[in-house]
């Protein structure tokens, strides 16, 4: 060294400003696979390409929307996975990304692996008492945490509770639902499937409450256990006679008597004396038909579910309607209508900018997924490098999946002013019901 060299300790100091996109399109997105299809759009398995993380991106034709005059329903849909991305809801699904075309809107949400509990239904044609109740006690934290948010669902059954990769539900599909109605709001529109329409909305013209979500309940956990709908008829004027004056009737041997309880609890007309109308979902969560259930361990996701799906990867299409999951390499224009839809093309004629209007804010980025994007760029998984063995094999390590479901700890809530349902003791009676 240099006899008068400087010598000392030298501090940098280093800032970081962050730097990543906030606005998708189609363009960020491979698409997979088709796994569902409705009337107003398809939803896809999809794959994002920078993290290469799976989502479930669900698109919808604007065109077909303003045609069914659905715009309210489906601007309702986008708003109400947003507040409930923004809260704590580990048993909703969560939107990750929203946005549009011209032509086309897009929803990706959290990929739910393990399918449909429709599927699973129908496969096995009912469930065992202890496998139903997990899903049910599941179901009723999906549920209050709606209603805590001033949301009433509208829509419960089997086709709208999805499985995630270990086995735990989420609650999906929000058109029908509506937000801002706290606990003795009524709304009167007249929407729901007839097999788990609440009495009181056929009956009551002074409108219903969020009590309506309970009675869907009550037939959900009898289909569940029983292997049919306790209400249903091929006749729809029919079914209607059967949900507003019909007799329950249980099956021997099935349903604990805490069990029957519980769904006599939920299916009683009268929704001022129905199960939860005094303390809504805390009311159902005391019932002695869960006083084996840790509803603090459950809330985590502690608690082992019963079935668990058993997937090859984390594209398995397994418990996915083969229909759908086979119909982009079969169906030509599905295929062309996909390709169209991964690049932003336009897939209808063009719409006026009034309409366009309709659709004015529909963009949404979920904080967390960002975060996910920052964690998978640090750890070196960019779209055009490679991963090591290390990393590939703990990818398809589907033993070790954890905390799929983890959400931002933000709340937020609205309130609008509305009427009490007028004297209705008269109109509404118990159920009957044949032990």
């Amino acid at each position: 060294m240099a006899e008068n060299a400087p010598t000392g300790e030298i501090y940098v100091e280093s800032f970081f400003q962050r730097a990543e996109k906030k606005h998708f399109g189609p363009e960020d997105f491979q698409i997979l696979r088709l796994i569902g299809k409705g009337t107003f759009g398809q939803v896809y398995q999809v794959r994002k390409k920078d993290t290469k993380r799976i989502y479930a991106m669900k698109v919808l034709s604007k065109k077909v929307i303003v045609q069914k005059k659905e715009v309210a329903h489906t601007v309702g849909e986008r708003n109400i996975l947003v507040r409930t991305a923004m809260s704590d809801s580990p048993f909703i699904v969560g939107l990750k990304f929203s946005f549009q075309t011209p032509s086309d809107l897009y929803l990706v949400t959290d990929y739910m692996s393990g399918g449909e509990l429709f599927w699973h239904l129908q496969k096995d044609g009912k469930f065992e008492e202890k496998r139903a109740k997990f899903y049910i006690a599941e179901l009723i934290l999906a549920i209050q945490h709606l209603h805590e948010n001033d949301i009433v669902y509208r829509d419960l059954k089997p086709e709208n509770i999805l499985l995630d990769a270990n086995g735990h539900i989420a609650l999906c599909d929000f058109g029908l639902s509506k937000a801002n109605l706290t606990k003795n709001d009524t709304t009167n529109t007249f929407c729901g499937t007839t097999e788990y329409l609440a009495p009181e909305v056929l009956l009551d013209e002074s409108g219903y409450t969020k009590m309506v979500d309970f009675w869907s309940l009550g037939v959900l956990v009898f289909e569940m256990c029983c292997g049919w709908s306790p209400f249903y008829a091929e006749d729809t004027q029919q079914m209607y006679k059967n949900i507003a004056f019909g007799k329950v009737r249980f099956p021997r041997d099935t349903l604990s008597v805490e069990g029957r309880n519980f769904v006599k609890g939920l299916l009683n007309r009268n929704p001022k004396h129905r199960l939860g109308a005094t303390d809504d979902a805390e009311e159902l969560k005391r019932h002695p038909f869960f006083a084996d259930i840790d509803w603090d361990a459950l809330s985590k996701k502690l608690i082992t579910p019963p079935f668990k799906p058993q997937l090859k990867s984390d594209t398995d299409v397994s418990y996915f309607d083969p229909e759908f999951t086979n119909a982009l390499n079969t169906n030509g224009s599905l295929n062309e209508r996909a390709a169209a839809l991964a690049k932003g093309y336009a897939t209808s004629t063009p719409l006026s900018p009034s309409v366009q209007a309709n659709f004015q804010g529909f963009t949404f980025v979920d904080e967390s997924a960002l975060d996910d994007h920052m964690m998978d760029r640090y750890h070196g998984k960019y779209e055009d490098e490679e991963m090591d063995d290390a990393d590939r094999k703990k990818d398809d390590d589907w033993d070790d999946i954890n905390d799929v479901d983890a959400r931002s700890p933000h709340r937020m809530s609205g309130i609008v002013k509305g009427n009490n349902n007028a004297n209705d003791e008269q109109m509404f009676g118990a159920c009957n019901f044949d032990m």
